[in-house]
């Protein structure tokens, strides 16, 4: 009988390395994801295997165009096994483990790079819808309730806002830094 196990965890879009290697950390000790999630993924126990997994952003890949069936094939021809998806624009591969060897969806410069900016130019567009959802909210904030109550509803919305913005300024950042490292290399 194969237990399912759930496992609750937080990563930022820029640190996706991050769930790779507790992935890997997970199949080492005998968990292997069967769905990935924003927060929570699944996973089976199977102590006789280990895997080596691998996350990828890529939008636009639907069965109904067929180019998700082409996406996988690709990567299963070089030897990746597809796991699951999460939203449609993150997906999860694995392998099996061999010792010493630690491979990479993304194995040339070029590919890494583009893969970053691809993150990069969600982040930026994200950030730049929020501006314009925080405008309209501001002016109609302003434009229709009066006195104390305005700052009551203003106060904690610019927190959320101000809070959000600088997240995904972060992530740009951040993101900017893996390119700058991978440039001048």
């Amino acid at each position: 009988m194969v237990r399912t196990e759930k496992r609750w965890h937080s990563w930022m879009s820029w640190d996706y390395e991050k769930e790779e290697r507790w992935l890997n950390e997970l199949s080492a000790g005998g968990l292997h994801m069967t769905k990935g999630g924003a927060f929570r993924s699944e996973f089976e126990r199977d102590d006789t295997v280990r895997y080596t997994y691998g996350l990828d952003y890529q939008g636009g890949l639907t069965k109904k165009n067929g180019k998700l069936d082409e996406y996988i094939e690709l990567y299963r021809e070089i030897g990746w096994e597809y796991v699951s998806t999460y939203a449609g624009i993150w997906h999860f591969f694995r392998r099996p483990w061999e010792p010493g060897e630690t491979p990479k969806l993304y194995t040339d410069r070029e590919s890494l790079v583009g893969h970053y900016r691809k993150i990069q130019r969600l982040m930026i567009v994200m950030l730049l819808l929020n501006a314009g959802i925080f405008c309209i909210n501001m002016t109609n904030i302003v434009s229709r309730i009066d006195g104390a109550v305005r700052w009551g509803i203003t106060g904690p919305l610019l927190v959320i806002y101000v809070g959000l913005f600088t997240l995904l300024g972060y992530g740009i950042m951040k993101i900017k830094g893996k390119i700058k490292k991978i440039d001048g290399e």
